[in-house]
C-alpha cells in the first residue's frame, strides 16, 4: 500500500528496487557510502555529517578513481537546484559497479527545478485572484500547485465570442466580428497571448501561435501573428509526388479554438505570470487555502543531464528512488508550436525537414523537425539506469535518451504530469548517422551541448542501442502539448519497450518513426531508409489513449523498421529482413477515444510483425493504416475490430493476415486467452507499482454464460472491492497486474459494476428494446466517448423517443454541445420539463434529466424542440428493492 510522507509519493515496495538490477556498490567489500542532505555542510559526506549534492559528486569522482565503488545515499527532502545537475564522463563508475545515486527512502527525495512562491496577497476578491512577487527575470510555461500541473489562464473561443468574421492574411488576421474585436482591443499589450489550434493542422495536432500585436481600425482589428509559427502552420509546401502522406496547411482564416496567457482569462485553479512586473497571479479554487497551497514556479529547463562524448562516454551510473520535478520548457514562448505530428514541430522555415523533396529544398534529413525538450537528458552514454524513480510535473518530455546512448535501463518508474511525451528515444536528425552531411545537424540538435561534442567523429557509435524501457507506469502526459505520446521512438537498434502500463494519454500511447516514413511507400519501399533494427514493443498494457485528438492508435508506426538484408544474388531477403524488423507481440489495448486503428502501421511502414496482440472495446479498425510500404505480418491476434484495413493507395506489398480471432467488443476470458491478458503490463516483481494510479474501473466485459466478468482497474490492489449493485462485495480474482475476474450471480445480472461501494443504478443502452424512437437515427463509432460507442440522434424538431422502465429513479443520458438545443421530458404523460443542452464545450454521455418516482413501471418521453441535434445515449434507473 502507498503512503504519503511530507507531500511526496512513497511506495514501500521500491525499497527492493536494487533486487532488479546489478548488486549495488554499497554491498561490495570495497564500497564507500556517501550521504547527502538538503542542508548538508559536512566535508566527508558521512551519515553524521552529510554534504551537498555537489560535494558528494566531487567526492565520488575521487573515490572511483581510487578504485572504490560508490553509493550516494540522499536523505529525504526537496532539493531546489540552482542550476542543471550535470553528470559527465568524470562521474562514471566502472563496469559491474556503477555509481549509485539513491534516495534513502524511495520517493522521499525530490530534485526540483523550481522554487516555492510565498508572500501571497488578495488581488481581486470578486474573482478570488491572489498575487505574489517572483524574482526578476522569471519565465515559465508551467506552474505546479501541490505537486501537480496547473492550467494557465485560458478560455475557449466560444467563451470569448470568437466565431466568424475573421479574414486571414500572410501575417495574421483582420477581424470584423464585434465581440471578438472588443475583446482583442481590450488587451492593451498582447505580449505572450497565445492562440491554440486544436486539430487545425491535422486532426492529430494541436498547434499554438503567439500574437505579436493587435491594432484597432475603423472597420476591422488587425492581429499580427508571430511569423515563425504562423508561416509554419499556413505556408507548408504542398505534398510532393514521392510523399505517401501530406502535412496539412491551416487556412489563414481559421479561428483559434482557444486563447491562453492573459490575466482577463483567469478562472478557478489557473495562473498568470506578469513577467514585466515580476508577479504571479493565481485564481484560488473554492475550498483551497492560499496559506496551505504549495505553489512552485519552475526556473530550470534542463533539470539533469547525463552526457559524455562519443569518444569518452559517461558510463555506469544508476539512479534509484528519486523524484524529478518542476522544470519548464521555454522555446514555444519564442517560436510558437507549429505542430506536425507527435509534438514534432516547425521552428524554422515552413519546409523544415523536407530536404530535397520540395523546391526550394528544406533542411535535411527528411523529417528533421524540432522535437520536444527533454527535462532529463541522456546522451553519449553506456550503462545508465533509472530504476524506481518518479518523473512528474515536468514542462517538456520527462526523459530523453539520444545521441549514442547505449545499454540504458529505464525500469519501474512512474512517469506522469509531463507537458510533452513521457519518454523520448532517438533524434529526428539521425536516421542515417553514416551520412556525413548530417553530422553537424546531429551535433546541433541531438545533444545538450553542441560545443562539448564538436570533435566527435560520428558513425555507428551515434546510434541509440540496447535500451530497455520496462515495467513503467506512464499516464497523464501531454498536459500542454496534446499530441504527446506516452513513449516516442525515433531511430535505434535493439530497443525493447516491454511490460509498460500506459493510459490516459491525449494522443497515441506508443509511437515510432513518425514523419520520416512519409517519403516512402509501396512504389519505392527502399527510399528513405534509417538505422532501425530489431526493436520490440511487446506485452504492454495500453488503455484510455487518444482521449483528445484524432487519427492515432495504441501503437503507431511509420517508415522503415528494419535494416534490409540482401541475398547473394542482390535481391531482398524478406525472411532475414523480417528477423531484423519490428516485433509487437502480447500487447493488450482497450478503451480508446478517437483511434483510427488500434495497431497502426501508417505511411511507409514496413517489416512489422503484429503477433498475439489484443484489441477490445476500441473505436475504428483493430489493425491497418494508410499507405504503408508493406511486408507486414498480422497473425494470431485477438481483435474486436477490422483486421488488415488499408484503405489508401498505393496498395501495400506482401501483406500476411492469417490466424487471427475475431472477439466481442467487451470480451471475457471465455473469448480471449488468459495467458495474454495476464502477461500484459507490469511483471510480478513490479506489480505493486500500478497502485500509484487512482483506483478506477476502466473496462467491464460482457457477462459470460457462467457469470464470469473480466474487469480492468487502474490502481488495482489486493484490497480492491467490487460490487454488482448488492451490499456484499464480489470475490475478486486478480488476472495479472490490472485485470481481475469476478462472478456475477444470475440475480445480479445487469446491475452496475462498481468499486468501493455498491452502485444502485442499472445502465441501459439506447439500443435496448425498452427504448423506442420515431425520427431518430443510430450513430456508431463516433469516437467521442459515447456509452457502448453509439447514440441515437435526430435533427427534426418534434421527434420523440420513449423509455420504459420499472424502478424508482431515472436518468436520461445525452450530450451537451454548442449544436444542441432545447429538449423536453415528460414522465407518464405529465407536464413537460424543458432542458437546455447547448453549451460552448462538448460533454458526452452525461445525464441531462433526472426524476424521482414512486416504485412502479414508468415511461419517459423525450422531445427535440430546438438546436441542430438532439442525442439520446441510453438511460440509467434504480430498480425496485
Amino acid at each position: 500500500m502507498l503512503s504519503r510522507v511530507a507531500g511526496v509519493l512513497t511506495a514501500s515496495f521500491l525499497l527492493t528496487v536494487g533486487l532488479l538490477g546489478a548488486a549495488t556498490p554499497a554491498s561490495a567489500s570495497s564500497g564507500k557510502e556517501l550521504f547527502v542532505s538538503v542542508n548538508g555542510k559536512g566535508r566527508g559526506c558521512t551519515a553524521a555529517a552529510p554534504c551537498t549534492l555537489k560535494d558528494a559528486q566531487l567526492r565520488a569522482r575521487t573515490l572511483v578513481s581510487a578504485g572504490k565503488s560508490v553509493t550516494v545515499t540522499i536523505l529525504s527532502g526537496r532539493y531546489d537546484l540552482e542550476r542543471t545537475l550535470e553528470f559527465s564522463a568524470a562521474d562514471s563508475g566502472v563496469k559491474g559497479a556503477p555509481v549509485v545515486w539513491r534516495a534513502k527512502r524511495p520517493g522521499s527525495v525530490v530534485f526540483s527545478g523550481g522554487t516555492r512562491v510565498t508572500g501571497w496577497s488578495l488581488s481581486d476578491a470578486e474573482r478570488g485572484v491572489w498575487v505574489a512577487d517572483v524574482p526578476e527575470g522569471s519565465a515559465t510555461r508551467q506552474v505546479y500547485v501541490d505537486g501537480a500541473w496547473a492550467p494557465i489562464a485560458q478560455a475557449s473561443a466560444a467563451e470569448i465570442g470568437f466565431t466568424n468574421g475573421w479574414r486571414g492574411s500572410s501575417t495574421g488576421y483582420s477581424v470584423t466580428e464585434s465581440k471578438a474585436r472588443a475583446w482583442l482591443e481590450s488587451l492593451g499589450s498582447a505580449a505572450g497571448v497565445e492562440f491554440v489550434y486544436s486539430g487545425k493542422t491535422g486532426p492529430w495536432t494541436q498547434s499554438r501561435c503567439l500574437v505579436d500585436s493587435v491594432v484597432a481600425g475603423e472597420t476591422a482589428t488587425t492581429v499580427t501573428m508571430r511569423p515563425v509559427c504562423w508561416d509554419g502552420m499556413t505556408k507548408r509546401p504542398d505534398r510532393a509526388a514521392i510523399e505517401s502522406g501530406g502535412l496539412p496547411n491551416m487556412s489563414t482564416s481559421t479561428v483559434p479554438t482557444s486563447v491562453e496567457n492573459h490575466p482577463s482569462l483567469l478562472s478557478s485553479g489557473e495562473w498568470y505570470l506578469d513577467k514585466a512586473a515580476h508577479k504571479l497571479y493565481y485564481a484560488l479554487p473554492d475550498g483551497q487555502d492560499i496559506e496551505d497551497a504549495d505553489i512552485t514556479l519552475p526556473h530550470l529547463e534542463r533539470l539533469m543531464t547525463v552526457a559524455g562524448t562519443l569518444s569518452r562516454p559517461v558510463h555506469d551510473i544508476r539512479f534509484e528512488g528519486i523524484q524529478f520535478s518542476y522544470a519548464t520548457w521555454l522555446s514555444p514562448s519564442h517560436t510558437g508550436f507549429a505542430e506536425v505530428q507527435s509534438n514534432l514541430h516547425i521552428t524554422g522555415a515552413p519546409n523544415q525537414g523536407k530536404c530535397t523533396v520540395t523546391s526550394p529544398a528544406g533542411t535535411c534529413p527528411y523529417g528533421a523537425l524540432t522535437q520536444p525538450f527533454g527535462n532529463i537528458d541522456v546522451s553519449a552514454s553506456r550503462n545508465i539506469a533509472f530504476v524506481g524513480n518518479t518523473f512528474r510535473a515536468l514542462g517538456g518530455a520527462g526523459l530523453s535518451i539520444r545521441y549514442g546512448a547505449q545499454r540504458t535501463l529505464v525500469e519501474g518508474n512512474h512517469i506522469t504530469d509531463t507537458s510533452s511525451t513521457g519518454i523520448y528515444l532517438g533524434c529526428t536528425f539521425d536516421p542515417q548517422p553514416l551520412d556525413a552531411s548530417t553530422h553537424q545537424g546531429i551535433k546541433d540538435n541531438c545533444t545538450p551541448d553542441p560545443d562539448a561534442v564538436a570533435k566527435d567523429v560520428i558513425g555507428n557509435n551515434e546510434i541509440v542501442r540496447n535500451t530497455r524501457v520496462a515495467n513503467n507506469v506512464i499516464h497523464t502526459v501531454g498536459r500542454d502539448y496534446k499530441a504527446a505520446p506516452g513513449v516516442t521512438v525515433l531511430f535505434g537498434q535493439d530497443l525493447d519497450l516491454v511490460h509498460n502500463e500506459i493510459f490516459d494519454t491525449p494522443y497515441t500511447a506508443i509511437t515510432g518513426g513518425i514523419v520520416q516514413g512519409h517519403a516512402t511507400d509501396a512504389r519505392a519501399p527502399e527510399r528513405n531508409q534509417n538505422v532501425n533494427a530489431r526493436n520490440e514493443i511487446s506485452y504492454n498494457l495500453l488503455y484510455n489513449y487518444m482521449q483528445d485528438l484524432h487519427d492515432g492508435g495504441a501503437i503507431y508506426l511509420e517508415g522503415h523498421q528494419a535494416q534490409y538484408v540482401y541475398s547473394p544474388d542482390g535481391s531482398l531477403d524478406i525472411d532475414a529482413t523480417l528477423e531484423n524488423g519490428m516485433l509487437a507481440t502480447g500487447n493488450v489495448a482497450f478503451s480508446d477515444g478517437h483511434a483510427n486503428f488500434t495497431y497502426y502501421d501508417d505511411a511507409g511502414a514496413q517489416f512489422i510483425r503484429w503477433q498475439g496482440n489484443v484489441a477490445m472495446n476500441t473505436v475504428g479498425a483493430s489493425q491497418g493504416g494508410c499507405s504503408p510500404a508493406g511486408y507486414l505480418w498480422t497473425t494470431g491476434n485477438y481483435f474486436a475490430g477490422q483486421i488488415g484495413s488499408y484503405p489508401c493507395s498505393p496498395p501495400a506489398l506482401a501483406l500476411t493476415v492469417e490466424g487471427n480471432t475475431v472477439i466481442p467488443e467487451r470480451p471475457s476470458l471465455a473469448d480471449v486467452p488468459k495467458r495474454i491478458i495476464s502477461k500484459a503490463g507490469l511483471e510480478p516483481a513490479w506489480a505493486e507499482l500500478s497502485a500509484v494510479a487512482q483506483e478506477r474501473l476502466r473496462f467491464v466485459s460482457d457477462r459470460a454464460v457462467d457469470g464470469r466478468v473480466l474487469l480492468a482497474v487502474s490502481g488495482l490492489s489486493d484490497t480492491t472491492q467490487v460490487y454488482a449493485g448488492a451490499a456484499e462485495p464480489l470475490d475478486v480474482r486478480r488476472v495479472g497486474t490490472t485485470f481481475a475476474e469476478v462472478i456475477v450471480p444470475d440475480e445480479l445480472e445487469g446491475r452496475t459494476i462498481s468499486l468501493g461501494e455498491p452502485d444502485p443504478w442499472v445502465r441501459v443502452n439506447e439500443t435496448h428494446p425498452s427504448v423506442t424512437a420515431s425520427g431518430w437515427n443510430l450513430s456508431s463509432n463516433r469516437s467521442e466517448g459515447d456509452y457502448q460507442g453509439d447514440v441515437l440522434y435526430t435533427t427534426t424538431n418534434g421527434a420523440t423517443a420513449t423509455i420504459t422502465f420499472t424502478g424508482t429513479t431515472v436518468r436520461i443520458h445525452s450530450e451537451r454541445n454548442i449544436d444542441q438545443g432545447l429538449v423536453e421530458f415528460s414522465v407518464d404523460g405529465g407536464p413537460a420539463v424543458t432542458v437546455d443542452t447547448a453549451t460552448p464545450t462538448r460533454f458526452v454521455n452525461v445525464p441531462v434529466f433526472e426524476a424521482d418516482l414512486p416504485p412502479g413501471t414508468h415511461t419517459v418521453t423525450m422531445t427535440k424542440r430546438s438546436g441542430q441535434y438532439a442525442l439520446l445515449d441510453g438511460y440509467s434507473y434504480i430498480p425496485i428493492p
